[in-house]
């Protein structure tokens, strides 16, 4: 593919490597094109191409700027890819939370046995009235 330069005065294609204008007669300005060079092999690459052509590396390109890394803030922390755990029901699982439910129970009914005895003795003060008296 043959290169083509435009002409500043035209507008025509004129092919790369001629100093005037053939339609114009205007001076034309060549610039060639800036190769990148691959920094794996060195090997010329086009400037708008992102991997060598020769041996895959990525390449950098001389137009881009290198950007200094972003000063990390008080705000800023590293993002860690967070594996979500799969719990499966397995019957040691219920087994557990059947006997810690009748241990529960057991004491809630034993604490409730426990008011009842001292209100029957009557260490709270308080005392049954039975309907009937001897």
């Amino acid at each position: 593919m043959e290169e083509k330069v435009k002409c500043p005065n035209c507008g025509q294609d004129t092919p790369a490597g001629k100093k005037f204008c053939g339609h114009c007669g205007a001076r034309l300005v060549f610039e060639a094109p800036q190769r990148v060079s691959c920094p794996s092999c060195g090997a010329q690459n086009q400037p708008d191409q992102q991997f060598c052509s020769s041996c895959g590396a990525r390449l950098v390109s001389p137009a881009a700027p290198a950007t200094p890394p972003p000063a990390p803030s008080a705000q800023a922390r590293p993002t860690v890819k967070q594996q979500q755990a799969i719990v499966k029901p397995t019957w040691g699982l219920a087994w557990g939370l059947w006997w810690r439910m009748l241990l529960l129970s057991l004491l809630l009914s034993a604490i409730i046995y426990l008011i009842a005895m001292l209100v029957t003795i009557g260490l709270f003060g308080w005392t049954w009235q039975l309907p009937f008296s001897p």
